[in-house]
């Protein structure tokens, strides 16, 4: 499945008024200590609910639509087509980039607060890796950790710019201070192979464990094969996983994957000025697990 496809089915469905998207979106940007953040205001998110307290409440889809068994998200009229036989693409109803897309599970029943396995890396992997653009993949895995529907599925949207990750673009990048953990790999011709980059995956998220296990709001109600909430973020040049302990510090002031990254997408200006009242970098160390002073 080429970009080219990809594109002109996602116009043809916002053309049809199927999926929401405007083109005509505004940037903000706001520094706070040490670190830049960037807004992205679009109205394509006017419509879309703000951050539920339950995943598998409704988040705009009308629940009478048809699902496939076991899911919670109905993608009848959004598919593209079947990236293989485990999994297939679709186009997020309430896009905020050109396309965005979901990676869902063909088995209904694989749960969002699940880790990704093998089948999973093998169809993002193979997806990112047949677009000509630079893409991100991103998984919000748990209540905690930004999703809102159970059903296992993982995001792309063509890599935002300048974002905190950015450093690992360049070989001699330094991080920026961000307030929370994270752990990250840059990933070299070796690590080119879904095999080595499940190991890369499940030795990051053990890490990011480590630190967040048990810290998260909802710690104690998860389901016992649940993985510690975290994001991952995903290019063809590295890999970043996060532990989070919350979704949202109030309704309307909720991130996912991408927004960790201080790249934060709102549909009013207001929730701009609601983010820079709450205290960006503050609001970020509490939504994922706090980094621990060195000591001297």
């Amino acid at each position: 499945m080429d970009e080219s496809f990809i594109l002109s089915e996602f116009d043809r469905l916002v053309n049809s008024g199927t999926v929401i998207y405007n083109g005509n979106q505004e940037m903000f940007e706001h520094t706070d200590g040490e670190l830049k953040f960037q807004f992205l205001l679009t109205s394509a998110l006017a419509k879309k609910p703000t951050i539920q307290l339950n995943p598998s409440a409704a988040n705009g889809i009308d629940e009478l639509d048809q699902k496939r068994e076991g899911s919670d998200i109905s993608t009848h009229g959004f598919e593209i087509g079947e990236i293989n036989t485990s999994h297939f693409l679709v186009a997020n109803k309430f896009s905020w980039a050109r396309p965005h897309l979901m990676l869902l599970t063909s088995d209904g029943y694989q749960r969002q607060y699940e880790s990704l396995n093998l089948d999973d890396i093998k169809s993002v992997w193979s997806l990112l890796s047949a677009l000509d653009t630079d893409y991100v993949a991103f998984y919000n895995c748990g209540q905690d950790g930004g999703c809102s529907r159970l059903h296992k599925h993982l995001q792309l949207i063509p890599t935002p710019p300048n974002h905190f990750a950015s450093f690992l673009d360049s070989k001699d990048g330094e991080p920026p201070p961000v307030p929370f953990e994270w752990f990250y790999r840059r990933l070299n011709p070796n690590d080119s192979t879904p095999e080595r980059l499940l190991e890369i995956y499940n030795h990051l998220l053990e890490q990011s464990t480590k630190k967040g296990k048990g810290l998260s709001e909802n710690f104690g109600t998860a389901p016992p094969n649940a993985a510690c909430p975290h994001n991952l973020i995903l290019t063809k040049r590295w890999m970043v996983v996060l532990p989070r302990q919350r979704a949202a510090i109030n309704k309307e002031a909720g991130v996912n994957a991408i927004g960790m990254l201080g790249y934060i997408v709102v549909a009013t200006r207001k929730e701009v000025d609601n983010w820079i009242r709450l205290g960006l970098t503050d609001s970020l160390r509490e939504l994922g697990v706090p980094k621990q002073e060195q000591a001297l």
